[in-house]
């Protein structure tokens, strides 16, 4: 096509590193058609949900080199936008009698080793239903001419063919690819079958590739696929290198469970005879290659492409890379290194922060290209951009996950415990902090018990986890003391995630997210572990009793003078079950305890004056830890009046025989 003067001057909002080599790339000339590649895609408008409007994209490349006046625009780095017509003006044509033209191709990428420019033009179009009376509509895409070079299909009008049904999706595939796919003919007995892969974006995993067949979906005019080109049902398309030359090679994306949906993708493939300088990827790069990679909004991702000319023995010589079309915000940076041999690897950095509204899988494709004109064949780089997540939370004592009921056995006076809160983003760029909370995750405030009493915080530290997670992490050191027997309280943690760095309209694309973990921490009643050094009259002291009391609570002792061991349990009271409208002021002076002493060794009892339970069902399970005093407490029972008198108590003592019944 010629193009006519650009009907509007912008800034190049997508430029890609350029080789500053003045010849076309190799195979190519500038006789016949100029159209190099092309591939349309659609989307449902969104913000018009009451008709049926959708967005259809035409990406298209051309020769770049074409001798014109009036051609100009893809040449000049700070001019965009150029309206493209020719022998037979490209035109779009809707399916529902409407047509469009290339009016406004705004250029978003281009090389001047390889000869092309890429430019996209975005049309809006509503029609009158979802669907063509239950068939897609079919969208043309058409014109005039490809490459005169081509060995099928040269200097022929093109023909692309789109569905269309918005019944069944929101959207179609997206193919991305360089326009023009590279590969080197093998040397003699190597193997001459090799793979290039097509990629799509847009959020379609599932996509089923086919060629087009004369006569049902062909494009007019289409001379059918080379023998030497396969394409198969995975997106790999096989060429036979055998004989150099450029091929045409249409193939169409099916989206999965709706194969009337489908965009097509024009490409050509240049085999070129074989040269020791041919450029090739780094090892490190092909490995980038071969996994699709994950990003998030607000986040920064990066990637360094790698490239090297292989057995150059001129110092001249030197490589670059030539660069699909970017997603919005995407950058490259300047090439480091000259890329003369494996050791001196050319390295260009691509640096995004997505937005928000970017969520969604992203192709880019590369080549290697060298100052002689030469390619290497193209890869893509996956970049699914999915929404960021909130941190996962878990609280752990020695190694052991805590669920919300705390650990399996409650704590141990005189045991120092260590629990840790480890907080873990499938995001490895986030930033997170964990910090005491209430139960909803808020800040706590004057009065809350936030964390066990007596206990400390760590500081926190992080570090990257398994594939690339973000984790944080902050221990809680509890040691009970002689007073927190009894001690029941759920405790809980808070962990933050950050926003990202800001968007045009969107303050925080990273959305700060809070996961509040809870666990409960209970303290044995009754039980003290001893340290080094301490006796057993010690320990008494420590509960207002005396060592006579505590040995007798404590039968495995042979010997009140005996060394005790650190780590050893000793019994420090006796369990009591509470029995209903028992206060805890009565049943210490029951026991003969100060209600000092009884509070000490039951934390979680509130005002002594007050009921605790009023059923037996309620009082079930409550305990209530006592250390009881011969001689302070209510030694007196009703078998001290007139029962001790009667025959069947005095047989009960000794147990000298069946006692007989008491009279009524």
């Amino acid at each position: 096509p010629t193009p006519s003067p650009p009907r509007e001057m912008r800034l190049l909002l997508a430029l890609v590193l350029l080789l500053a080599c003045s010849a076309g790339a190799q195979g190519q000339s500038n006789a016949g058609g100029h159209f190099r590649f092309g591939t349309i895609f659609w989307k449902r408008v969104e913000s018009e949900p009451t008709t049926n409007t959708v967005e259809i994209t035409i990406e298209t490349a051309w020769r770049r080199s074409y001798s014109s006046n009036y051609f100009t625009a893809a040449q000049m780095p700070d001019h965009t936008l150029m309206q493209i017509n020719g022998k037979e003006s490209p035109v779009l044509e809707l399916g529902d009698g409407k047509m469009m033209y290339l009016e406004k191709v705004r250029i978003t990428a281009w090389s001047e080793a390889e000869d092309w420019f890429i430019g996209e033009q975005v049309f809006h179009h509503t029609y009158d239903r979802p669907n063509n009376n239950g068939q897609p509509w079919t969208v043309t895409f058409q014109g005039c001419c490809r490459m005169k070079e081509l060995r099928n299909n040269g200097d022929q009008p093109w023909e692309m063919k789109m569905g269309i049904d918005m019944m069944l999706a929101r959207e179609s595939p997206r193919v991305v690819a360089l326009p023009v796919v590279y590969f080197a003919k093998p040397a003699p007995g190597l193997p001459t079958r090799m793979i290039f892969n097509l990629r799509t974006a847009t959020g379609y995993d599932m996509v089923q590739w086919t060629a087009p067949v004369p006569g049902v979906d062909a494009p007019a005019g289409f001379n059918a696929m080379p023998s030497t080109v396969e394409v198969m049902r995975h997106g790999n398309v096989t060429v036979d290198t055998s004989v150099a030359g450029l091929l045409h090679v249409v193939a169409y994306a099916h989206a999965a469970g709706a194969p009337g949906i489908m965009v097509p993708v024009d490409i050509i493939v240049n085999v070129s005879e074989a040269a020791s300088t041919d450029p090739q990827f780094d090892e490190a790069t092909r490995l980038l290659f071969a996994r699709e990679h994950v990003a998030r909004p607000g986040f920064p991702f990066t990637a360094d492409i790698g490239g090297f000319m292989g057995q150059n023995t001129n110092p001249s010589n030197y490589v670059g890379f030539t660069v699909g079309p970017l997603p919005g915000g995407a950058t490259l940076s300047t090439v480091r290194g000259k890329g003369t041999s494996p050791a001196d690897t050319a390295k260009m950095t691509l640096r995004w922060t997505p937005c928000g509204s970017q969520v969604g899988k992203h192709v880019v494709c590369f080549d290697v290209v060298n100052s002689l004109g030469m390619a290497s064949t193209q890869k893509c780089l996956a970049i699914r951009v999915a929404a960021d997540v909130a941190p996962a939370v878990l609280v752990s004592l020695g190694g052991v996950r805590l669920g919300m009921g705390g650990p399996a056995s409650p704590l141990l006076i005189g045991v120092s415990y260590v629990f840790q809160v480890t907080a873990t983003d499938a995001n490895g760029g986030d930033m997170l902090s964990i910090r005491p909370s209430r139960k909803d995750g808020s800040m706590c405030g004057a009065g809350d018990t936030c964390v066990p009493p007596t206990s400390h915080l760590s500081h926190p530290w992080s570090w990257m986890g398994p594939s690339s997670n973000a984790s944080s992490a902050v221990n809680l050191t509890f040691s009970p003391k002689h007073n927190h027997g009894g001690y029941l309280m759920e405790h809980c943690f808070t962990a933050s995630d950050a926003c990202g760095a800001p968007c045009p309209g969107d303050p925080c694309p990273g959305v700060v997210h809070n996961t509040t973990a809870c666990f409960t921490v209970r303290v044995d009643r009754c039980q003290f572990v001893v340290r080094q050094g301490q006796e057993l009259q010690e320990i008494a002291a420590i509960y207002g009793s005396d060592w006579l009391q505590l040995w007798s609570l404590n039968h495995q002792l042979s010997n009140p003078d005996v060394n005790l061991m650190p780590g050893n349990v000793v019994n420090i009271g006796h369990l009591y079950a509470v029995q209903p409208y028992d206060k805890p002021a009565d049943v210490a002076k029951r026991f003969g305890m100060s209600d000092a002493t009884f509070a000490t060794l039951n934390a979680d009892v509130g005002a002594m004056g007050a009921e605790q339970c009023r059923s037996i069902a309620e009082c079930s399970s409550m305990r209530w830890c006592v250390l009881p005093s011969s001689c302070d407490g209510a030694s007196g029972s009703i078998y001290q009046g007139a029962y001790a008198q009667q025959p069947w108590f005095s047989a009960a003592k000794d147990v000298l025989a069946t006692p007989p019944l008491p009279a009524k």
